[in-house]
Parts: structure tokens; C-alpha cells; sequence
């Protein structure tokens, strides 16, 4: 059980404060680390979205009380998705955060597939590395300060510095701390542009924005549909598409937009679908850019979350068409319709033409009792056919097997592990990932798959083998040691019986036949 941990700072990311730990206690080892922190060598660290909450304060819960669900969201990025997302996926996104399992949070966010361009390096303010430096004696990383978009310190008005320190490091399990930043903090940044203090100033108060104040039922596409009436850039019940691009770049400018990874020169950008039914979340970079450029005041993050969540969620109900020429022309529109059925097979066809996509527009419109009864079939999609996984496991198995008779004479080679057979058959991520599915395989790998004492034992053999044939099985036992890679650390129970008491007594026995049997002649 640990008896100290640091306390963690106000906006402080969780990695920074685990890097301090880790400074302080003196670990070298990442894994030391990770094994005394969460019980477990195989923990990646994340900057941004650090997870396995619960396996972390199952160790330093009697030191820091506090929940996991608070944990994350005073100490990671996690609340920038919050008014965003539906609750459902959100309180997905804290499970993913708080289990033990495997951490897909940055799928998940879409966070790697996102197209806005997130800061390789960590960022400081000089002016706040100054008073931390001055009251701590130390220094943390501010979670503000690494959000995308965000370059300019909301308390001291000045721009952020680039540290040259990457957010993650080159060792797969190492904390990233501020000891790795060995540059001289400026005395002064240069002050930055309005816009971006403003910008600064709003992902403030949406990191620290509570739970209880953002109930989660907001209708962000009523929100921009509004939005669009109230700037006067609808044209009837359409936006206007292109003045919404206009003055989102007269307002942040080509080179910020391009910058941050928003780029408007595309026809279908992602500023069109924010004004179209959202479909999808959007990032909250996205959403303040949109609120900035096209509010007249300064937007305020709780005015705008008020006014997005008054909308009502029901659906729209469905548009009733009238015109007074409608029973006039009625039999010429299916006439039409009945002459375009004759030179397409399917509804699909006939609306990827122009004059058919016309007559179904106003057939949906005015006569849409008479054309349900005369559309074209649905095509039904073609099932795929049924995997006989009975079958598919006896072709695997058969495979692997295979593979184990070419090498088990062979006491070379690499580790034949569960992995290593996964990678040698033609089917290797059916094997990965439906291996539940595939009994033979499993038993299979119970018997074969080789462990690491076996592993030690058959290198160990093959080694001593070749010394026997080469007349060399009187060298000292650390040579054999280095031969195999082995050392006191990393040999198993298995390898040291084969070291320390089978290799002597058999060196011991030959010296003494030799003695017996002297040469002839």
C-alpha cells in the first residue's frame, strides 16, 4: 500500500501529478512505476485521456478521495465532449476511462479521427510556470493549455509557449512530467489577439463547467437553424451556405482556420453539416467558432447551453405541400412516372436522373397516396451467407498444425507463443479476434502454445547442444547465460535448474568418463 502521493493541483492533468509521484519516489523503471500505481505493468499512459481510474485509486484512494467519475473530469480533457454528445455516449466514455479493460477513448471521441489538428508538444504559460514556480517549487502541466485551439493564457492575457516536450514519450509506458523540459522559461510571452483570450476564456469554463449544469438534452441542429434565421442568412427554409463560410473566415481568418485543421475550401465542409441535421457530434472547437463568428455579442458558454437545450426534442412533423394546379397536371406527372418506371428498375436508379428525381419531387409532394402504391420494389440487400464456424475452426486448426510439425524439431528460433502462431497462418485476425469462436484452436493453444519457462529451456538446450557438437560444454556458466540472454532477473525456475544443477552435473559426469577412458594409443 502507498503511504504518500502528491496532491493534485487545480486544472492539473492526471499524468502530470502520476509524473510527480514517479519523480519523487526516484523510479527509474516505467513499469515499477505502473505496477505500485495500478497493479499492472501494462498500462499505456494518456496525457490527454488517461484512464483505468478505478484500478488507480483502488492503491491511492486512502491518500485522495475523490470518485473516478470526478477524478476524470477535473483532471482530463473529458469535459470538452460533455455538451456535445448524447449522455448515453458520454457515460460511455467514462466507463471506457474508469475499467480496466482495454482504453478506446480516443476511438471512441474521435479524437484520432477528428480533423482538428491537436498539439503534438506541451504548452505553458510563462507568467503561470513563474507563480508555480515561485509558491510549489516545481512545476505541472495545465490541462487548458493542451486543448486544440487554445494559445493564449485567459488569466495573464499573453500567448502560450511550445515546450518542444511531446505529449507522449518515446517509452510506451512512461509518465510524461514537466522534468522533462530543460529549456529557460522566458520572463514575457507576447500578449495575444482578442479572439484568442476569448477563445481561451470559453474552454476554461467548459472544462470547468459541472455536471449538474449541463443535463445533456440539448438540439444543437434546432440551435443552428435558429441561429441562421436570427443572422438573416436563410434563403426560405434553406441556410445560405456560403455566407456562413464568409464570415466564419472574416472573422478567424484562412491561416487560424487552416491551423487548427478547419478548412472551408471544400464545397461539403464540415461547416455545411453543422447547419444541416448533425448527424454526428462536432468537436467544441468547432461549435465556438461557429458561436464567435456569427453572434453579435460575446457568446457565454451558460447563455448558449440555456438557450440550445430549450428547444423542444420531438421530431418535426412531416411538411404538407398544397397548390391549386396540383389535380390539373396530376395525370401528366403519372403518366411520367409510369414512362420512367419502364426505363429503370429501381427507385434509386430513377432518382440519380434528373427529370425522375423532378417527378418523384412532386409526386411526393402532391400525390404521394397514389405513388406509394406504384413505387418500384425494394430491393432487398443480399444476405450474406452464415459463417460455419465449426468449419472454419477445423481449416485453422488443421493450419497451425502444419505450422507446429515444420518446427518442432527445430530448437531455434523465436518464442512460440499464441501471438507468434497468429501471425504465421493466412486467417490471423479471425484467430485474434473470434477465438472464442474456435474451441480447436483454443485447445490447440492450451497445449502448444509455448510459455516463457519452456521458451528459457529450449533456448537454453539448443545453446548447449551446438557447445556439445563443438567441443566447447566446459565454458563457464555466465557465458551460457549471455549466450541465451538470460541474467539472475530475467530466468525462470525452469532455466536456473538447467544453469545451476543439470548443466554441472552433466559437465561433472563427462570430465569424469574422460578420466576413466583415456586416450588409445
Amino acid at each position: 500500500m502507498l503511504m504518500q502521493f502528491p496532491m493534485a493541483h487545480d486544472d492539473e492533468l492526471l499524468g502530470s501529478v502520476i509524473a510527480r509521484f514517479v519523480k519523487r519516489q526516484g523510479l527509474e523503471d516505467d513499469k515499477v512505476a505502473l505496477r505500485q500505481l495500478f497493479a499492472s505493468q501494462k498500462i499505456v499512459p494518456s496525457s490527454v485521456l488517461q484512464g483505468h481510474a478505478n484500478q488507480l485509486l483502488a492503491n491511492i484512494g486512502h491518500l485522495w478521495t475523490i470518485s473516478p467519475r470526478e477524478l476524470l473530469e477535473k483532471h482530463t480533457l473529458l469535459p470538452v465532449f460533455r455538451p456535445f454528445v448524447a449522455s448515453k455516449a458520454y457515460n460511455h466514455f467514462v466507463r471506457d476511462l474508469c475499467d480496466e479493460g482495454k482504453n478506446h477513448s480516443m476511438l471512441r471521441t474521435g479524437v484520432n479521427a477528428s480533423n482538428i489538428v491537436w498539439p503534438s508538444n506541451f504548452r505553458i504559460c510563462p507568467l503561470c510556470c513563474q507563480q508555480q514556480s515561485r509558491r510549489f517549487g516545481y512545476l505541472y502541466w495545465q490541462r487548458l493549455f493542451q486543448c486544440p485551439g487554445v494559445e493564449a493564457c485567459p488569466e495573464h492575457g499573453c500567448l502560450l509557449i511550445d515546450t518542444g516536450v511531446p505529449l507522449q514519450s518515446h517509452r510506451r509506458h512512461r509518465f510524461v512530467g514537466t522534468q522533462a523540459f530543460m529549456q529557460d522559461i522566458p520572463a514575457v510571452s507576447p500578449l495575444a489577439d482578442r479572439k484568442d483570450l476569448l477563445l481561451s476564456i470559453g474552454v476554461s469554463d467548459l472544462l470547468r463547467c459541472k455536471t449538474t449544469e449541463t443535463p445533456n438534452n440539448y438540439q444543437w441542429s434546432r440551435f443552428y437553424r435558429a441561429l441562421a434565421r436570427q443572422r438573416d442568412i436563410c434563403r426560405g427554409k434553406g441556410v445560405q451556405h456560403k455566407e456562413v463560410a464568409a464570415r466564419v473566415r472574416a472573422y478567424w481568418g484562412v491561416d487560424w482556420l487552416e491551423r487548427q485543421g478547419l478548412t472551408l475550401d471544400v464545397d461539403e465542409s464540415w461547416l455545411v453539416s453543422m447547419f444541416r441535421k448533425h448527424r454526428r457530434p462536432f468537436s467544441y472547437l468547432q461549435h465556438f467558432v461557429c458561436w464567435f463568428a456569427l453572434c453579435d455579442k460575446k457568446p457565454v458558454l451558460s447563455d448558449v447551453l440555456a438557450e440550445a437545450s430549450q428547444f423542444s426534442n420531438q421530431p418535426l412533423r412531416k411538411a404538407v405541400y398544397f397548390s391549386p394546379r396540383a389535380e390539373e397536371v396530376c395525370h401528366q406527372y403519372r403518366a411520367l412516372w409510369n414512362e420512367i418506371l419502364g426505363r429503370y428498375g429501381s427507385l434509386r436508379d430513377v432518382r440519380k436522373h434528373r427529370e425522375g428525381a423532378r417527378v418523384y419531387s412532386w409526386l411526393y409532394r402532391f400525390d404521394s397516396q397514389w405513388l406509394a402504391l406504384h413505387k418500384p420494389e425494394k430491393i432487398s440487400p443480399k444476405s450474406k451467407p452464415k459463417v460455419d464456424w465449426t468449419k472454419r475452426d477445423q481449416m485453422i486448426v488443421r493450419e497451425v498444425f502444419a505450422i507446429e510439425r515444420s518446427v518442432w524439431q527445430d530448437l531455434g528460433g523465436p518464442r512460440r507463443s499464441k501471438s507468434w502462431y497468429c501471425k504465421q497462418v493466412v486467417s490471423r485476425r479471425i484467430l485474434e479476434k473470434k477465438l472464442s469462436k474456435l474451441p480447436l484452436c483454443r485447445e490447440f493453444f492450451v497445449r502448444y502454445a509455448e510459455t516463457v519457462d519452456e521458451y528459457q529451456t529450449r533456448r537454453l538446450a539448443c545453446i548447449f547442444a551446438r557447445l556439445v557438437l563443438n567441443n566447447g560444454w566446459r565454458i563457464p556458466i555466465y557465458e551460457i547465460e549471455r549466450m541465451a540472454g538470460l541474467n539472475q532477473r530475467k530466468c525462470r525456475e525452469a532455466g536456473r535448474q538447467i544453469l545451476y544443477q543439470a548443466i554441472p552435473a552433466w559437465c561433472f559426469s563427462e570430465e569424469v568418463a574422460f578420466r576413466q577412458h583415456p586416450q588409445m594409443g
